[in-house]
């Protein structure tokens, strides 16, 4: 990226955010911290009104606004790819304000730059499925995000996966991730006293509380990382020979695959997984016992021949 989009992207950044710190824009744009200053500099001597500094962050004078800004075609393809997906994998609540924000970003283009948006629209589309994410019927996923812009604790009827039973929590929304296909929500669960990482498909029913947050919480990402760390990942090599690699489809980046190994023996590959559940994998595996061996852990080959004993056909 040359300076001078460099510079016009800067400004869009100070424009989408109350505070911009250099950590952010170092980040964005690859570039050193004395590059920023010399591009925020730059951008005051271009009559820019620039608050704030190096250690609390920039930030645009109050009252500043800039005038509509124009998106390249690029970026508003970006945007129809993007609506696609929050289509299949969010609920009616954030589909229909992701869908008022493109009307609004159609809105700033040219005639002939909106025909093509329109054209382009009919051209990116997705195959019809089941996707395992929120009820269609509620806004789950909506109510979780605006508790936590609010700060407002939320109450939750919830089905455990462990016993199988609904419950009613109490929590303090934190954030929220998306993983293999679903939504989770962390939070500090008055109940238990303690954080916990809630499926959002098995929320049954969840209603915004006006009570205010009143605990100081680690950031999300945070307590992502140490979701990462503290969880028991098992690990688990299967063998397949080259030519069968590609029956063996992209499931199995779901089932948590970390490296393809060539061994160059009689054109055999290693798949190497860390997974969560032995006996989750190897239902999976199931589906291509006919091509793949497992190689470790023994465990895997006893639960697959305990559930064969079982199998009714």
């Amino acid at each position: 990226m040359n300076r001078i989009d460099r510079l016009s992207a800067i400004l869009i950044l100070l424009q989408s955010r109350s505070t911009v710190k250099p950590k952010d824009i170092i980040k964005r744009f690859g570039i050193g911290i004395r590059t920023v200053y010399r591009d925020i500099r730059a951008l005051e001597e271009a009559g820019i009104p620039i608050t704030g500094d190096s250690r609390l962050g920039y930030s645009l004078v109050e009252g500043y606004k800039l005038p509509p800004l124009m998106f390249t075609e690029e970026e508003a393809f970006a945007f129809l790819a993007a609506e696609k997906l929050v289509d299949k994998f969010t609920d009616p609540g954030v589909r229909d304000s992701y869908k008022l924000g493109v009307d609004k970003i159609r809105a700033v283009m040219r005639i002939v730059e909106k025909k093509t948006i329109t054209d382009m629209t009919q051209k990116i589309g997705t195959l019809d499925f089941n996707a395992p994410v929120v009820n269609n019927a509620y806004n789950h996923l909506q109510i979780i995000l605006d508790s936590i812009a609010q700060q407002n604790k939320i109450q939750l009827n919830y089905l455990s996966h462990s016993k199988n039973e609904i419950t009613e929590r109490i929590i303090d929304p934190i954030g929220v991730f998306f993983s293999m296909s679903n939504w989770y929500c962390i939070g500090y669960c008055n109940n238990r006293k303690d954080y916990r990482t809630f499926k959002i498909n098995r929320i049954k029913n969840i209603t915004q509380s006006l009570i205010p947050i009143d605990k100081n919480h680690p950031p999300l990402e945070s307590i992502l990382q140490n979701l990462k760390t503290q969880t028991e990942l098992q690990k688990v090599i299967i063998e397949v020979n080259r030519k069968d690699l590609p029956i063996i489809d992209d499931t199995k980046y779901y089932q948590g695959l970390i490296m393809e190994k060539n061994l160059d023996e009689n054109d055999l590959i290693e798949l190497h997984f860390r997974v969560f559940s032995l006996e989750r994998f190897a239902r999976w595996y199931l589906s291509y016992i006919d091509i793949a061996k497992i190689k470790f852990p023994k465990s895997i080959s006893d639960i697959v021949h305990s559930i064969l004993k079982k199998t009714i056909i």
